[in-house]
């Protein structure tokens, strides 16, 4: 992944219109490019407004495709990490959301001390939650329609 950007967001803006990645997520599609442009560039200080959080967001770049196919997310405080990740649905089912979690979770223990990871998942969202077990994640509580999933932190994520 590469560090997220003003710049990536006319890179990501088509993709993120695709109404199928907002199924599972409690978002809204960006407005335009520039509402995107802006967001990107309050990520892009790396902190949150009052210094507790550190925001940290890559944009996914495929070689292969020679393209941006979606991005990761993780907001970190006092050595734990919430994640998220959205791949464009054009490229769902070829290991770019897997590779790139991992990779991310690789880096954030490497370089910001995490130690522990969380995730929030739709129930309904089967191939996210395979994603995430596969990573180590487990389910430790359920709400309604949605569950929150603690990773243990494996030493070496498989990626295949």
């Amino acid at each position: 992944p590469r560090a997220a950007a003003a710049e990536h967001a006319d890179q990501l803006f088509a993709g993120l219109q695709d109404p199928a990645l907002y199924r599972f997520i409690a978002e809204a599609p960006p407005t335009d490019v520039e509402a995107l442009r802006a967001r990107y560039t309050r990520l892009a200080t790396r902190r949150s407004p009052d210094g507790r959080q550190a925001w940290l967001n890559w944009a996914i770049w495929s070689f292969a495709e020679e393209a941006y196919v979606g991005y990761v997310q993780a907001t970190v405080e006092a050595g734990e990490a919430d994640i998220a990740y959205v791949v464009f649905q054009d490229y769902w089912g070829r290991g770019y959301a897997r590779k790139a979690v991992a990779e991310m979770m690789g880096l954030l223990r490497e370089a910001h001390g995490v130690a522990g990871f969380r995730a929030t998942v739709d129930t309904r969202n089967h191939r996210s939650r395979a994603l995430l077990e596969a990573l180590g994640f487990e389910c430790v509580a359920i709400h309604a329609d949605a569950e929150v999933i603690h990773g243990r932190s494996p030493t070496r994520p498989s990626i295949g």
